[in-house]
């Protein structure tokens, strides 16, 4: 598996426009596709017993109970997963008094991975995980960047470039 990653050049100090210059990795998503509800679910299921739509019924009242309980204003912690929670936002106001509701402008669904789901474990390396990262800017095309996984294809013949 491999992650692929842009260069950008932004400065040091977010805070300081005028700060040194760095270069940094940013991961790109676009030469891949994305991880459906249904291919979870077909995964979970070539793994565990449990009958495919089973499975895939399970998964959407998952999504359907977290946006409930998020929307009722509770963070969700789902041990070994991580924890989903809202975040607000809005220009803000000078004084307390004066700020409402109707200051908010958005809000966002946000999530932090447990250890047992980060790519490196909490150790720090990634490599100890197999994981290996590919330069976007060096390699040949769109299929250098994105491999098949030869694994969901195998156990499931699922085509994720499909």
């Amino acid at each position: 598996m491999a992650i692929v990653y842009k260069k950008v050049i932004r400065p040091s100090d977010p805070t300081n426009p005028n700060s040194a210059k760095k270069v940094y990795p940013v991961v790109i998503y676009r030469y891949d596709v994305p991880a459906t509800l249904k291919e979870f679910a077909r995964k979970i299921y070539l793994s565990s017993g449990v009958s495919e739509g089973d499975v895939y019924s399970v998964l959407k009242d998952f999504r359907a109970t977290l946006h409930e309980m998020l929307a009722r204003g509770r963070y969700v912690n789902i041990e070994g997963l991580g924890c989903f929670y809202v975040s607000l936002h809005s220009k803000g106001t000078e004084k307390v008094e004066d700020f409402t509701h109707g200051h908010i402008d958005s809000l966002r669904v946000c999530f932090r991975a447990s250890n047992d789901i980060r790519l490196n474990n909490g150790t720090g390396s990634t490599r100890t995980a197999g994981i290996a990262f590919k330069d976007a800017d060096r390699v040949s095309g769109p299929d250098e960047l994105n491999p098949a996984d030869d694994d969901l294809e195998e156990e499931s013949g699922i085509d994720p470039r499909v």
